[in-house]
């Protein structure tokens, strides 16, 4: 079922967010018509609702499932390939950050590391600056780990209670005297072996 004029309107929000990313507007577009679709859409929907070209359309798709932010399937009754958003949309985001992201920051960390391997003198402005950016990178790296072991958990219904936890996590964290690689490696092994329970009373 093709959304309603007025959602429709709102596609703008997803083509803005998306492109801001990396993404092409015509890509946010069909996110956004899919996300706000009850039912599944075929290509033929999607080209005539959003009045793309064929091409464009299946290019766009083929964008957003690599990035794992739709999913497609065949209809049975009529052999259509029907698409859809996916539901978690977490695991869009971590999708995203292990393609897109991760790659980046674990190489400028590397060129950091590399780079400060020839300096001399740690008192120096410049070997004080490739630490941080070691450091900082490290956080990240972090935080995307986290958003990583949540999304291959699936438990989708459990993270209401898991951002309530979140912000005193993050300030324990904020407050701690250990080292940025302590701390980096406390939050891997954290994600790696906590039991996530399918019920909602362990995380309260």
């Amino acid at each position: 079922m093709i959304p309603s004029e007025k959602d429709l309107q709102e596609l703008g929000v997803f083509e803005d967010f998306l492109n801001s990313i990396g993404f092409k507007r015509i890509e946010g577009a069909v996110f956004g018509l899919l996300v706000l679709s009850d039912t599944p859409l075929t290509s033929d929907e999607i080209e005539k609702t959003l009045n793309l070209s064929q091409s464009a359309t299946s290019t766009a798709l083929k964008t957003l499932a690599h990035y794992g932010a739709i999913e497609t399937r065949e209809n049975r009754e009529n052999r259509k390939k029907e698409h859809s958003a996916k539901n978690d949309s977490l695991s869009i985001v971590a999708s995203i950050f292990r393609k897109r992201d991760q790659e980046k920051i674990l190489g400028l960390k590397k060129a950091a590391e590399k780079i400060l391997k020839t300096k001399e003198d740690p008192e120096t402005p410049s070997y004080k600056r490739l630490e941080s950016i070691i450091s900082t990178s490290e956080i990240a790296e972090s935080v995307m780990n986290f958003v990583f072991g949540l999304a291959e958990r699936e438990i989708p219904d459990q993270y209401p209670q898991i951002i309530k936890r979140l912000p005193k996590a993050l300030d324990l964290i904020a407050k701690s005297v250990e080292p940025v690689d302590v701390l980096t490696n406390s939050v891997k092994t954290f994600i790696n072996n906590r039991p996530w329970s399918k019920s909602k009373e362990d995380l309260r």
